[in-house]
């Protein structure tokens, strides 16, 4: 996806996130090996998704306006997931979905999927107050780098990091990309990288996988995907029953 960057102060927004940005001194093949454990994760042409029911995914509001845009044009886009192509049957945007060059608000959105799948197990909407503290996992195929260089190239392929919630304000999860030498550094350590837009953030506990966030955007004072920078991902919690009044 186009990257948007824009300046606020001294503060830059990236919105249009990033396969994803790790930590430099882990192998790559070990964020590959655990990307192939989120078979949830869907792709759009410009961005990422998450199934949360048979035919409906959640994503951000900000890669969703294209797909809407096509639609209302008449065409049909697509959903890739597990490798099979679905025609993307409605898109609806959060009716106070709002981006400018100061902020954007109310990042997210559903789209239904024409056909019902059923042989992946649809991630739950997380709906606890409790985020902060929380590990993470990240999953993307959006640009790849790491920490040291930031995004570098786009191979297609799905990688997932690790990460943990340090912060929630309102609609937010929020966490910083901290280096291997950080105390609050995890093992597999990683953010989003450009294309990752709308992908998730998932916890998985007592063997259910939950999602708690989808990608928005990235303060990074000028200098993406590097170590500092802090995450902003939409907070599932906070719009949990306006998902479930549009997929029920």
């Amino acid at each position: 996806m186009k990257k948007i960057t824009l300046n606020i102060s001294l503060i830059i927004i990236s919105f249009s996130l990033m396969s994803l940005i790790v930590r430099h001194d882990v192998a790559d093949e070990k964020f590959i090996a655990l990307g192939k454990e989120y078979p949830q994760i869907c792709h759009l042409s410009d961005g990422e998704a998450t199934l949360i029911r048979k035919n409906w995914v959640v994503t951000a509001a900000h890669p969703a306006v294209l797909l809407y845009q096509e639609l209302e044009n008449g065409k049909v886009p697509k959903v890739i997931i597990e490798s099979k192509e679905y025609d993307v049957k409605k898109v609806i945007l959060h009716p106070n979905f709002q981006m400018n060059e100061t902020f954007i608000k109310n990042d997210i959105a559903l789209i239904q999927i024409d056909g019902n799948i059923t042989n992946i197990p649809f991630a739950k909407l997380y709906d606890k107050q409790n985020e902060k503290g929380q590990n993470i996992t990240i999953v993307g195929r959006g640009d790849f780098g790491t920490g040291l260089t930031g995004p570098q190239k786009w191979d297609k392929i799905t990688r997932a990091a690790t990460n943990k919630i340090d912060e929630t304000k309102n609609e937010w999860i929020i966490f910083n990309f901290d280096s291997p030498d950080s105390e609050f550094t995890t093992i597999l350590e990683g953010v989003s990288g450009p294309g990752d837009s709308g992908g998730p953030a998932f916890i998985d506990f007592k063997d259910v996988r939950y999602i708690v966030g989808v990608s928005s955007h990235q303060l990074d004072n000028g200098k993406e995907g590097v170590y500092g920078v802090t995450e902003y991902y939409t907070r599932i919690s906070f719009y949990k029953k306006w998902i479930e009044k549009h997929i029920q």
